[in-house]
């Protein structure tokens, strides 16, 4: 049986994945058992029951510290943080109206409390994201007991609302994280911070402070000591050109400054006062504003740049040819531009061969001719965005024979965009290895084109679809859809076509289930509580 036939059915659990599923469960009982004697406890004396419940966490901790292989301890969290947070839902709803409050309080700290049984040195990323919220306090509250953390997204924190407060905890915990070397801390990094992460972070390389009102120009003093950064991300913060400046003149390895709108201006000010000509090693150059003479700063100095984000301003009078230069050009975001009349076509003659990543934002004069253009200028492409643009009818097609069969690389396609039923047979029929396709709500899509697609491309290889609205689509389409996408995993926002019933809706799930297909519909589950 073929690869792409057994992807099409849900395949047995791996014994691992029901091994770490049953251990998840498994602590969520323990928190479950010890509910009703420490509630007990607790009324008889506060100060014992946290003790007792202090000491039966640690005794799982080191049980499960001893017995779980250390490379899936992180799936572990997963599934515990899974079963916890069915248990808290469960417990809420137990609460009747003449529940007692004293105990519902004195359980659900129990399941809080149980979370710490994951604090071990054999978790090595954590994303507060993706943790509900009712146990976050936990993690913010102990992160210094996990000292073998590479990963820590810390999210928003107080938004900055409670900065001054919330300093001494982080600080406290950063201490401990010598192994870090990727952290996200939005809205709340302070100098203290900064200068703590230099002092116990040594091989911190990514670093993201975005929208932290205390970072500074005189906090990149700081940052230059970090002695393998190669990303920082510094937006929405008050360090001004003097502070990007710092940045790149004395982080030798720095690659990625993130969205930077006065990197032109900078590069413009090193050109004008150091008498040497100086090179950078950034990667990524992203900016809204840019005149041609900075463009050209950029080829010149910054000649290892990979991923280009340009925002095209006629007043600047940018020329996009000058991003010929760039040897190593393999991602390309172009921004409010034309493909014809600001020679897009001609920058893709040249680097499109190196070009694995296009990105077209706000771009007019987008016409089959011009995909056409990208299919074959562009031979090695994996993922094509078409975001706000407006595609326009062809005026003269182009005749020639395609030497190049369209889009064979394509992997990812993201279209929210205006378009007409011919530009979307041209992307859709030819991308033979799609993986993954995005369609936004300003395409309308209908049976009969959702047809004529699958007539000549089966999408055997697509495991995620994405048709975020849709008026004229109905059953049809997601029963011809799923039995073609053989390799179809993700099948989400049926919710918003409007032509679909709850009752079809869980047509589709049963139908699913009865035939055991691997396709998930369910929307998105994020932990917005």
């Amino acid at each position: 049986m073929s690869m792409n036939l057994l992807s099409r059915y849900k395949q047995p659990k791996k014994l691992e994945t029901l091994a770490l599923g049953r251990l998840g469960d498994w602590v969520a009982l323990q928190a479950e058992l010890q509910m009703i004697p420490i509630s007990i406890l607790s009324q008889r004396d506060t100060n014992e029951a946290q003790t007792t419940l202090a000491r039966n966490v640690d005794i799982i901790r080191m049980f499960l510290d001893i017995n779980v292989p250390w490379m899936v301890h992180d799936l572990l969290v997963r599934e515990t943080i899974r079963a916890l947070s069915e248990l808290l839902e469960k417990t809420k709803q137990s609460l009747g109206f003449r529940g007692c409050m004293g105990k519902f309080v004195s359980q659900m700290n129990v399941i809080i409390k149980m979370a710490e049984v994951l604090f071990t040195k054999n978790l090595t990323i954590v994303s507060i994201d993706t943790i509900p919220k009712i146990l976050r306090s936990v993690f913010y509250s102990k992160l210094y007991m996990l000292n073998g953390l590479v990963s820590l997204n810390l999210g928003s924190l107080s938004g900055g609302w409670k900065t001054a407060d919330m300093e001494n905890a982080i600080i406290h915990s950063l201490k401990e994280l010598h192994c870090l070397k990727y952290l996200t801390m939005n809205y709340d990094c302070t100098n203290n911070i900064l200068q703590c992460i230099v002092d116990n972070c040594k091989l911190l390389e990514k670093l993201d402070v975005s929208c932290s009102k205390c970072v500074t120009d005189d906090s990149m003093d700081i940052v230059a000591k970090i002695k393998k950064l190669r990303s920082i991300q510094l937006y929405r913060t008050f360090v001004t050109l003097e502070g990007f400046l710092k940045v790149l003149l004395k982080c030798k390895n720095i690659e990625d400054m993130g969205r930077c709108d006065e990197i032109g201006r900078l590069l413009e000010h090193i050109d004008l006062n150091y008498s040497e000509v100086l090179t950078f090693n950034l990667k990524t150059y992203v900016s809204r504003y840019a005149t041609n003479n900075q463009l050209q700063l950029a080829v010149q100095m910054c000649p290892y740049i990979r991923n280009m984000t340009v925002f095209h301003n006629r007043e600047f009078q940018n020329d996009l040819l000058c991003l010929i230069g760039l040897r190593d050009l393999r991602e390309l975001k172009l921004l409010s531009c034309d493909f014809y009349a600001d020679q897009i076509k001609q920058v893709l003659q040249v680097k499109g061969c190196n070009i694995v990543h296009l990105h077209l934002e706000h771009v007019d004069q987008i016409d089959l001719n011009a995909l056409m253009y990208i299919s074959q200028m562009c031979p090695f492409l994996e993922s094509l965005t078409l975001y706000n643009c407006t595609l326009i009818q062809h005026t003269s097609l182009y005749t020639k024979k395609l030497e190049i069969s369209p889009f064979r690389n394509l992997k990812k396609i993201t279209c929210v965009s205006t378009c007409s039923e011919e530009h979307l047979l041209f992307l859709f029929t030819n991308c033979l290895n799609i993986e993954f396709i995005h369609i936004g709500t300003a395409i309308e899509l209908t049976d009969d084109l959702v047809f004529k697609i699958l007539d000549k491309n089966p999408l055997i290889y697509l495991k995620e679809l994405r048709i975020m609205q849709s008026d004229l689509l109905t059953m049809i389409s997601v029963e011809r859809l799923i039995h073609s996408c053989m390799s179809l995993e993700i099948l989400v926002e049926l919710e918003s076509w409007s032509r679909l019933t709850e009752n079809d809706r869980e047509y589709v799930r049963n139908y699913i289930k009865i035939n055991n297909y691997n396709v998930d519909i369910a929307p998105i589950r994020r932990y917005d509580s």
